[in-house]
């Protein structure tokens, strides 16, 4: 199987797509490609390179003359690690104007590695991992020595993904994006690792001239593209979760797995859509969903892998393009097209109709720009398959292509021999290539000290004259990137009735490094006081972000921070919390015994923020938490004042929120001691205490060891008198604590129906040896649901499952009622004996993998139309919730340890029979069934939710549990799915039949009447 590239989604090699594909030896002629794709009325496709002009062209740019410069990537799949390759950069050029180039120039052919390229500053930046490049274009186009820039990106895995996508920022700075997997620490050459940034997923920038690197927000997957809209805010496409991020600078963003850059985010950010481009259900369904491939994902919009960005500013299309983005669709063959809007905190995508089909099986759009006459260009790859075949690429070919509306004017001058003047008015085109490119050179004489001295007043005067917002924000663009902006700009700005003008004014005023960038910022300081959108806010987090790593800007970013803290409140956008937080944790570095900013930490009403607060202040080692503990415990209850720690006035109403924190945190910790003013605390906050905070205080005793709660709570779980639930959340809070005597106590329990299914799984946690006698004497009047906790506790350990295998021997427990999950769990205790009787008593596990043909055979001769047309829809909602929603969320029923279901493909049989029947056939990392052996033996396994330097939170078939660090000996990934397989063998029939039913539902259906 051939393959597409590198970078895009973290995929698997996969078949291409089935029968009605064309020939499957080649793509649609070059001639005719063009001729082949479908676009809205008006518009026009020419080929405007193909192979074998262009091969393998993963990334282009444009020069000022408007020549296409394109990287050619010929070391995909077998990555160069020696510096030594054949990647080409080649220069296209269409003398005559019609679309289709006329001129090849080979500029550069030894390069290694090259996935991004851009223009600039007298030569060609470069992504060639691990370095970033700069190739000076001499005379004749020719190519200088090429310098390394920036090193220390991944070549570890690169197979998967590299960094990519260079562009100019309005800011003047170079933007690039980064995958999951390429973790790099990057600096200059010979830069210290200490001395680093590091990134994996998001998105970096370097300066060209102060040549600063840093990392501008973190998070998604693989990016692989980067935009910004006509107010300056940043945009990237993304495979495999959401395909679209509003990306503020200093954001940490949802990602695929992993622990984010900063371990204190303690949250992050979502994507800006509510919508996906293809089906749902697990992300590897939605391959071949192009040319003859699978409609429901088509319809939707192609497939799960994006790849380049182009924000349309241009004016050859109408104007109902105007700042919506375009993404080539990977798996779909087309380009997508996607409406930006802005909300009251932040930015929107708006779901559009696709905009161009290839109807070409082997069309795998990469890169999409606009061009110099406001066309829009998107790159080839010209391949089948997908994105991860490791051996060959097809690289004999390659297309470029260009889309325009009716008639374009081609581009006749070359922007960097315009005068300042000439460059200045460029700023008020209705075309943004134009803009840029004039900024850009601007930059360039500002940097070599050719900025004429008029350039920076005609460049004011369009801030302070014009109307439209977007020529003003060029204008301040323009000042900041030739180093020219000062506070009076930004002071003009932030006075304004516009949201975009008020946040580029606090962004510029905050970065302002030049002259006069020691100013008081008083002005700005008053504005924010009195700014009350959430928009411009979120805003000044950016200005924060990047203005606190220059020691100039520290102290002012300190004072914004300060301010934001304060305004936030219960009702504030989750986004905007996020963001303050990480201005106060992250970048600003802020040290805990930072007396004014921990106590403006501590005053915020922001129930994010101060669970943040908390969750920090006991983050460190065992003598911080210990101090900070008692001081927590003062400002609750207000016991013994005055405080001794500064000032903290405690957040009204966010009780609750300040002990679950501390719960949260303290979980899994060693060495938590028993703080003195713990016990008079918790009966004062007791005696004002709801439900919900009395269960967090009990929590929380358990934790800090109070002999006197421990008593309570033991006391209760035998009180026969008390509520069932109250007893059963005593079991829950005693169990971690392993108490002597406890585990006869929960074996004493097996005769209390209120309270047996809690104490069978509580059992597990215990390695005392009446247990199995105890479950399999109890055995035989056990729900069916209790049974099965019972098997999966004798599962746990090596002498328990000795006598489960006994008793499925002797008939005791029906091997019926072991699933599948479960003799995987007796082979994970790594007992040679044990497995081997296993095979004997139980029997061999066989892969399902190997009976799913006949078993889909078999259920769909079962679940016929006709058959599901009758089904109780009612009980299928029972059903669910019984069997799946522990983990999986439907119409928002449910938990969200498993995949959502509520936007997969349930109409399809085949896709939920191929997914329940076979579940671990293709499994996402993050939920494949880990292995952990503890050090009383026990053996959990499930997949992990949650992880901290102390403790790993984890999901099994049956329970959830914070295992500490401390106590696990072993731990091993494994390719299974936490889903059990023999789903239906344990229903009946008609059982099937209704969740069938339910799981094909088109919306929620009433709960079934009792």
């Amino acid at each position: 199987m051939r393959t597409v590239l590198l970078s895009l989604p973290l995929l698997l090699t996969a078949s291409a797509s089935a029968a009605d594909l064309p020939p499957a030896d080649k793509p649609i002629p070059t001639r005719d490609a063009a001729k082949a794709m479908t676009v809205p009325d008006g518009f026009k496709v020419t080929l405007f390179a193909g192979e074998p002009d262009v091969v393998q062209p993963i990334a282009f740019t444009f020069d000022d003359r408007g020549r296409m410069w394109v990287v050619e990537c010929l070391s995909y799949p077998i990555w160069s690690k020696d510096g030594k390759g054949k990647d080409r950069v080649v220069i296209l050029e269409d003398t005559d104007g019609d679309g289709v180039h006329d001129k090849k120039t080979v500029f550069f052919d030894n390069g290694s590695n090259l996935s991004g390229i851009e223009l600039g500053f007298g030569g060609v930046w470069l992504c060639s991992s691990p370095n970033l490049l700069f190739v000076p274009i001499l005379e004749g186009d020719k190519p200088g020595k090429p310098e390394v820039k920036l090193d220390g990106w991944n070549m570890i895995d690169t197979k998967h993904n590299i960094f990519n996508s260079l562009v100019w920022g309005p800011d003047g700075w170079l933007y690039g994006c980064n995958g999951i997997q390429a973790k790099a620490w990057v600096g200059a050459p010979g830069t210290p690792k200490d001395k680093r940034t590091y990134i994996d997923c998001g998105v970096w920038r370097y300066h060209p001239t102060n040549k600063r690197f840093e990392a501008v927000a973190h998070g998604t997957t693989n990016p692989f593209g980067l935009d910004f809209d006509d107010h300056g805010e940043l945009f990237i496409t993304n495979c495999v979760i959401d395909h679209l991020f509003h990306f503020v600078p200093g954001g940490h963003y949802q990602r695929m797995y992993g622990q984010d850059a900063n371990p204190h985010a303690y949250g992050l950010m979502k994507s800006c859509v509510d919508y996906k481009h293809w089906a749902g259900g697990d992300w590897t369904s939605s391959r071949g969903t192009g040319v003859g491939g699978k409609p429901e994902h088509s319809d939707a919009g192609g497939g799960h892998a994006h790849s380049g960005a182009a924000i349309y500013l241009a004016d050859n299309f109408p104007k109902e393009y105007r700042n919506t983005l375009f993404t080539a669709n990977i798996h779909g063959n087309r380009l997508n097209n996607d409406g930006l809007e802005r909300t009251a905190s932040g930015m929107k995508g708006v779901r559009r109709p696709d905009f161009l089909f290839a109807n070409d099986s082997w069309f795998r759009g990469i890169c999409v720009k606009t061009g110099p006459e406001g066309g829009l260009y998107v790159s080839d790859w010209c391949d089948t398959g997908e994105c991860h075949n490791y051996d060959k690429a097809d690289t004999t070919n390659g297309r470029i292509y260009r889309v325009v509306y009716k008639n374009a004017n081609p581009l006749k001058a070359d922007i960097s021999k315009l005068t300042d003047a000439e460059l200045v008015k460029l700023q008020l085109s209705p075309n943004d290539w134009l803009v840029r490119k004039a900024r850009r050179v601007l930059q360039e004489r500002a940097a070599a000290g050719k900025l004429e001295k008029a350039t920076p007043d005609a460049l004011r005067k369009i801030l302070k004259d014009e109307k439209e917002v977007p020529k003003r924000l060029r204008a301040l663009w323009a000042l900041v990137a030739t180093g020219r902006a000062n506070l009076e700009d930004a002071a003009v700005l932030v006075a304004t009735d516009d949201v975009s003008l008020r946040s580029w004014g606090f962004r510029c005023g905050l970065a302002c490094d030049g002259p006069r960038g020691a100013e008081s910022i008083v002005p700005l300081l008053n504005a924010l006081e009195g700014e009350r959108s959430e928009f411009v806010l979120l805003n000044v987090t950016a200005a924060i972000a990047q203005a606190g790593r220059t020691d100039a800007g520290a102290s002012r970013a300190r004072g914004c921070a300060k301010i934001l803290a304060e305004k936030l409140t219960a009702k504030s956008a989750p986004q905007l919390a996020l963001a303050v937080w990480y201005r106060l944790a992250d970048d600003l570095a802020i040290p805990l015994d930072d007396g004014q900013l921990v106590t403006t930490m501590c005053e915020t009403s922001s129930p994010l923020i101060w669970r943040s607060v908390v969750r920090l202040l006991l983050s460190g080692p065992d003598d911080q938490m210990n101090r900070e503990v008692p001081r927590l415990i003062e400002l609750l209850s207000n016991v013994n004042q005055p405080l001794t720690f500064p000032s903290i006035i405690s957040p009204p109403g966010l009780t609750r929120e300040t002990l679950a924190a501390m719960r949260d945190v303290l979980s899994g910790r060693q060495n938590v001691k028993l703080p003195a003013n713990w016990p008079e605390a918790r009966k004062q906050i007791l005696k004002q205490a709801t439900g919900e905070v009395t269960r967090e205080v009990e929590a929380l005793s358990v934790l800090f060891g109070d002999k006197d709660a421990i008593a309570t709570l033991l006391k209760r779980v035998t009180d026969t008198s008390a509520k069932p639930d109250e007893r059963r959340a005593a079991v829950e809070l005693l169990a971690p604590r392993k108490l002597p005597d406890f585990a006869k106590a929960l074996q004493n329990l097996l005769d209390d129906a209120a309270l047996r299914g809690t104490a069978i799984r509580a059992l597990a946690s215990f390695p005392d040896a009446g247990t199995p006698a105890a479950l399999i004497k109890a055995y035989p009047k056990l729900t069916p649901e209790e049974k099965a906790d019972a098997v999966q506790t004798l599962a746990a350990r090596v002498g328990f499952a000795k006598e489960l295998l006994d008793s499925v021997e002797k008939g005791t427990i029906p091997r019926a009622d072991v699933p599948v999950v479960t003799a995987r769990q007796v082979l994970a205790l790594n007992d040679k004996a044990l497995s081997e009787r296993l095979e004997k008593v139980w029997g061999k596990i066989t892969p399902v993998a190997k009976e799913r043909a006949a078993l889909m055979k078999k259920w769909k001769d079962v679940l016929t139309e006709d058959t599901v047309k009758k089904a109780d829809v009612a009980n299928g909602r029972a059903l669910f919730t019984k069997n799946c929603a522990s983990c999986h969320k439907m119409f928002g029923e449910g938990q969200a340890v498993g995949p959502e279901l509520t936007g997969s493909q349930r109409s399809n049989l085949d896709y939920v029979l191929e997914n329940v029947l076979d579940p671990s056939a293709v499994v996402p990392n993050e939920y494949r069934m880990v292995n952990f052996v503890l050090a009383d033996d026990r053996v959990v396994s499930g997949i992990v939710l949650r992880e901290t330097k102390d403790a790993v939170t984890v999901r099994t078939v049956n329970d959830t549990l914070t295992v500490p660090v401390a106590d696990i000996v072993a731990r091993k990934q494994t390719a299974l799915s936490i889903m059990p397989e023999g789903l239906f063998d344990a229903m009946k029939p008609d059982e099937v039949r209704d969740l069938i039913a339910y799981l094909r539902a088109k919306e929620q259906v009433p709960v079934p009447k009792k």
